[in-house]
């Protein structure tokens, strides 16, 4: 899982308009520019999420996520992004980012849903906050202001939030009503972009429903040849991404591949493993990468992956790896 390397080319060029040099935000990342010009090409998850280190570093900007969000046309490219660009109005785009964004970047997950209001909910996965709460933070504006951007590009009008709400702490208020044009509410469960009925019913400049149906069939054909890799990766990657502090259910897990539970049994015991076994790579792969960061104590760690008893935990976590959390810490950090 990682991120779409051309949404990090637009993250580091918009950074070069605001005075920070490619090249050198590229070095300090570990990138090479050669790979982020490739819409295919994927940028490992955790090597994405810290280049806004470099990014704060430079600029020495405290919302620079925010700036370069503001600043950014566009913000999805390749297949997905030109889907998105032949829709008919913004409310059929942000279906569409609903249903396939994950493509452009697993470690986040939108949900799109119209009552009285549009609500667009961005939903980054928890261990990515957890282990990285800055850049985290930083990542999750540039996709709020990207996104409002967006959508006023390619409507061709200034289409102003009911507001935006925000799960973390308050800083400048008046600089994100002034950059998003809108109320801003922090400290919130979900972050979330609330729309009017009437501002997604707005046409784009660039529907072309030719062109929609030709794009719509390339990226349902990639999606499909990602759904061929096994069912344990399959599994494993959604269970990975859906997890908030427990691991879904086998009911759950069922539903998200639109399959019934007995024959998400089946295929695993086809491929000799159980639900049990991916649950447990998942928590384990949660765990140890939680404790690469020493601000996060053993004990948080425990109750974030759903243990009540450390105890547990610490049984659980000897079985995956032949060694206690103590021990394997230690090793890392050492």
């Amino acid at each position: 899982m990682g991120l779409q390397a051309t949404a990090i080319r637009t993250v580091f060029q918009t950074a070069t308009s605001l005075g920070t040099a490619f090249d050198t935000l590229c070095e300090m990342s570990g990138i090479d520019p050669a790979d982020v010009n490739d819409s295919e090409n994927m940028v490992e998850w955790e090597k994405a999420a810290l280049i806004w280190v470099p990014l704060l570093k430079l600029s020495g900007d405290p919302l620079i996520g925010l700036h370069i969000g503001a600043g950014v046309p566009k913000l999805l490219h390749g297949m997905v992004g030109f889907l998105i660009q032949s829709s008919k109005d913004i409310d059929q785009g942000l279906e569409l980012l609903q249903r396939y964004g994950r493509l452009a970047s697993p470690m986040v997950q939108y949900r799109y849903l119209v009552k009285d209001v549009a609500v667009l909910e961005i939903d980054q996965n928890k261990m990515w906050v957890l282990k990285h709460p800055e850049p985290a933070r930083h990542a999750n504006e540039f996709l709020i202001a990207a996104v409002i951007n967006t959508i006023n590009t390619l409507s061709g009008k200034k289409i102003v939030p009911i507001r935006v709400e925000l799960t973390s702490a308050k800083r400048d208020v008046e600089e994100y009503r002034r950059v998003l044009g809108c109320d801003v509410v922090f400290n919130k469960e979900s972050n979330s972009i609330i729309l009017s009925k009437e501002d997604i019913s707005s046409p784009l400049l660039t529907s072309d429903q030719s062109m929609f149906g030709i794009f719509n069939a390339i990226v349902a054909e990639k999606v499909a040849l990602q759904e061929t890799q096994s069912m344990a990766e399959n599994l494993k990657q959604l269970l990975f991404m859906q997890f908030k502090g427990r691991i879904p259910t086998i009911e759950e897990a069922a539903a998200a591949l639109h399959i019934t539970p007995r024959l998400l049994q089946r295929k695993l015991l086809q491929e000799k493993t159980g639900f049990r076994d991916i649950a447990g790579e998942v928590r384990k792969d949660i765990a140890l990468h939680l404790m690469k960061n020493p601000a996060i104590k053993l004990s948080d760690i425990s109750e974030i992956l759903g243990y009540s008893d450390p105890t547990a935990f610490r049984k659980a976590f000897k079985s995956w790896t032949a060694a206690t959390p103590r021990e394997v810490r230690k090793g890392q950090l050492s």
